[in-house]
């Protein structure tokens, strides 16, 4: 059975009115909607599935192993759907697929599908018990508590007595969590700002100015107060691409406009042991971090940039605009003073 196969009662359009709980829905809409899905009723979501799964793994063979089925199947699954839109989707080499034209037009157009019928789901279900948050590599402790804190809280539903779902986090890259924002892996996302990715809305948590980063046993840490002339020979301990879109590109611009033309030394930076033994094992290098995430640490100095304008981490929630998580995010960031970004 097709998920469009699936019914759960009479739809009574004649008695759809402006009172109704769904007078926002006109008649002609939903004959438009009902005539659509009679001409999709032999097909599957998991053509979709299939297919996302190939344009983003590049080759057969590569989405093959990622679903967990055999190759020859997963193209014979591919072929079904292109002889049901009657046009080739794929051209197919030795090197891998690229879409056709047809295929890019086919993508266009079904890319958000998957995430809206998540949506749907999520608008009709009871509020889930767990929601899973995604954390980006480096954040505070106090952020988390404070996000934990928000998101929960401690306010219960009048009628039924119930709390606030709670929270399981777990790492994921920036780069990784739009996508499985979008596919509702995850229902929050915590990163760094700035993210240029549409659709999401952003409740700011964590606004501290950034500070020089040393190993205890750098030389520099004997110096009370730091000039850009000390920081020129140093490199830059920094996030290696993909780690943190938007913020990698930015702070680095930032710095060479007070003076300070950094050479960067990549990492990744979401193990904080491996941050650690990079300053103190790369040579000539620093890291950039805000006092409190490094408070504390016996192996670390912290020294402030030699401006009163230094570049700034601005960690923010994440979610997906106009959806269940994207208006619990708006009532908690007004509550707790969040900066609410869309």
């Amino acid at each position: 059975m097709t998920v469009l196969d699936e019914r759960v009662g009479p739809f009574p359009l004649g008695r759809i009115g402006t009172g109704d709980a769904l007078g926002d829905l006109s008649h002609e809409g939903v004959r438009r909607a009902v005539t659509h899905a009679e001409h999709v009723d032999d097909f599957d979501m998991r053509h979709l599935r299939y297919f996302l799964t190939v344009v983003r793994a590049g080759t057969v063979s590569g989405a093959a192993q990622e679903l967990r089925i055999s190759q020859p199947s997963l193209s014979q699954q591919i072929k079904r759907l292109e002889q049901r839109i009657g046009a080739p989707l794929f051209i197919r080499s030795s090197r891998g697929v690229e879409l056709t034209t047809g295929g890019r037009a086919f993508l266009r157009e079904i890319q958000s599908i998957p995430g809206q019928l998540r949506s749907a789901i999520a608008a009709a279900a009871p509020s889930p018990l767990v929601w899973p948050v995604g954390v980006c590599g480096g954040v505070p402790a106090e952020v988390l508590a404070e996000v934990q804190h928000g998101l929960t809280g401690q306010h219960t539903d009048r009628a039924g007595g119930r709390t606030e779902p709670a929270l399981r986090m777990r790492s994921v890259s920036a780069a990784d969590q739009p996508e499985l924002l979008h596919h509702g892996e995850i229902a929050f996302g915590i990163v760094r700002l700035p993210v240029a990715v549409p659709g999401l809305v952003r409740a700011v948590v964590w606004d501290e100015p950034l500070g020089v980063v040393m190993d205890a046993g750098h030389p520099l840490t004997r110096r009370p107060h730091l000039t850009w002339a000390d920081l020129a020979a140093q490199r830059l301990l920094w996030y290696d691409e993909g780690c943190a879109p938007g913020y990698a590109d930015t702070v680095p611009a930032q710095l060479a406009a007070l003076g300070w033309n950094a050479v960067l030394h990549p990492i990744d930076q979401d193990q904080q042991a491996l941050f650690v033994h990079a300053l103190q094992t790369a040579g000539e290098v620093v890291a950039l971090r805000p006092r409190l995430a490094v408070q504390g640490d016996p192996q670390l100095v912290w020294r402030p940039l030699p401006t009163t304008s230094a570049p700034r981490e601005r960690l923010a929630v994440t979610a997906l605009a106009d959806g269940r998580s994207a208006r619990h995010l708006r009532t908690v960031a007004a509550r707790r003073g969040w900066p609410f970004l869309t």
